[in-house]
């Protein structure tokens, strides 16, 4: 393990409601300094369904998702994760962008969801 690379952590969303079919952006973050590891752990209530992806930007203005991304997560539920509690921790892979954020859509559109997200990085 290379003990020089430092892991950052930061809960980017906090119990945040997600009304059915809407969605909410994480701040910005800066991945000029980031080793190329990324890690989310998610935590779910509410009846709806949720898909977590990030978008990337060179200018910090303009984010989209690159073509080659995939979700991080898709059809999570409050009963999904390992231990059926609606918590899981996904790891994913970044494309070369100089900025990022984080992006949670409730996709069941018929009711809302409550999120708390910690974004790892390294």
């Amino acid at each position: 393990m290379d003990r020089g690379k430092s892991i950052f952590t930061k809960e980017v969303f906090t119990a945040e409601v997600i009304a059915a079919g809407g969605s909410a952006y994480s701040s910005i973050f800066d991945l000029s300094q980031a080793g190329g590891q990324f890690s989310m752990q998610l935590e779910l209530t509410g009846d709806g369904t949720a898909k977590v992806e990030w978008v990337g930007s060179n200018d910090g203005t303009t984010f989209l998702k690159p073509n080659n991304a995939n979700d991080i997560v898709t059809a999570f539920i409050k009963t999904g994760g390992p231990g059926s509690d609606g918590k899981h921790i996904y790891g994913f892979v970044v494309s070369l962008v100089k900025f990022m954020k984080i992006k949670v859509i409730e996709t069941s559109t018929t009711d809302p969801i409550t999120v708390t997200a910690t974004l790892a990085i390294q």
